[in-house]
């Protein structure tokens, strides 16, 4: 564990602005520290992060809000995935 987390007592990556993805059962999903919006439908919600790439598949999916550091991702979310962020 890096010095400066250790003593602050968090994780290097909340340190280095990481992107963090909650879910809350199959309904909504928070992503935090994201940078952009790529792609946005009914179906798929494509979030680019700092470091990774966060596709959200599912049915009737929205935005339910749109904040400068998180989105929340509300609809009957099926599957979410991680790729390479660049």
């Amino acid at each position: 564990m890096d010095p400066i987390s250790e003593k602050l007592g968090l994780q290097p990556d909340i340190l280095d602005g990481a992107t963090i993805v909650k879910m809350f059962g199959g309904e909504y999903a928070i992503i935090e520290n994201y940078k952009s919006l790529i792609e946005y439908t009914d179906c798929v919600v494509k979030v680019q992060g700092k470091h990774i790439r966060i596709l959200v598949e599912g049915k009737a999916l929205r935005i339910e809000s749109f904040r400068g550091d998180e989105c929340r991702i509300c609809g009957q979310i099926e599957k979410i995935s991680f790729g390479n962020g660049r």
